[in-house]
């Protein structure tokens, strides 16, 4: 899609932008802590085939997205659930002290920047309005942004437990956004991008990043004139 410059020209605008693997690195600490947890699994000396060890995780996650919702502190549960399943009770207490390091790590770990965006989200608060639209638990969240230096830019987060059409539409109507002036920017085409435009806002700035969840993928249509993709997040100051 060529992009409409009277974009520019109706500052001041709403920007809506997603947080993990928008702003900064996010889901490649997850696959390491995968990774990380299989090694010690291997290291038992355990015959557990990797693609069993993630069918077992994932079960455990996806059940706890229900009752905790998205985040690290819930993946490091997870983890622990896995334990009773791929180990035998001999083995299960090692595991559980190397999982417990693993989900220190995880918890913990800085999540860094990625390319452009700590020089570009001062440059579009200047003219736009930044609201922070993430998944995930609120804490955590709000820890990471503080953490990362932009929480000044954005006048308002909001964490909501999934990122569908209804969410989208909850936080026009609370924030009382005109949809006509709202813009979605992310890299996830499940979470950001189609939801957004099923609840009426007026375009979706995707931003494709190599390590997105799996999970977070989905079709985007093609002739759809109201998605724009860029190949990087500076590349918003040409949009707006």
């Amino acid at each position: 899609m060529s992009i409409p410059i009277e974009w520019r020209a109706e500052a001041p605008l709403n920007l809506v932008i997603d947080a993990d693997d928008t702003l900064w690195d996010s889901n490649i600490h997850f696959m390491e802590a995968f990774e990380a947890f299989v090694d010690a699994v291997s290291a038992l000396g355990l015959d557990t085939h990797r693609d069993a060890v993630k069918a077992v995780v994932r079960e455990a996650e996806l059940e706890l997205i229900q009752t905790h919702g998205y985040g690290r502190r819930p993946y490091v549960i997870a983890l622990e659930r896995a334990v009773e399943q791929v180990a035998p009770e001999l083995h299960q207490e090692p595991l559980r002290r190397e999982v417990e390091k693993i989900g220190e790590l995880l918890i913990e770990r800085h999540c860094e920047l990625l390319p452009g965006v700590e020089e570009t989200v001062p440059e579009l608060a200047a003219r736009h309005r930044l609201i922070l639209f993430t998944k995930g638990q609120r804490d955590e969240q709000i820890r990471k942004l503080e953490r990362s230096g932009l929480a000044p830019y954005f006048s308002r987060v909001e964490t909501p437990r999934e990122k569908d059409p209804d969410s989208y539409r909850r936080l026009v109507v609370e924030v009382g956004l005109d949809r006509q002036r709202t813009f979605m920017i992310g890299n996830s085409p499940r979470s950001d991008i189609n939801p957004a435009l099923r609840a009426g806002l007026r375009a979706a700035i995707y931003i494709p990043h190599q390590h997105t969840w799996e999970l977070e993928e989905e079709a985007l249509d093609a002739t759809d004139s109201r998605i724009v993709e860029l190949p990087s997040f500076r590349e918003l100051l040409r949009v707006f």
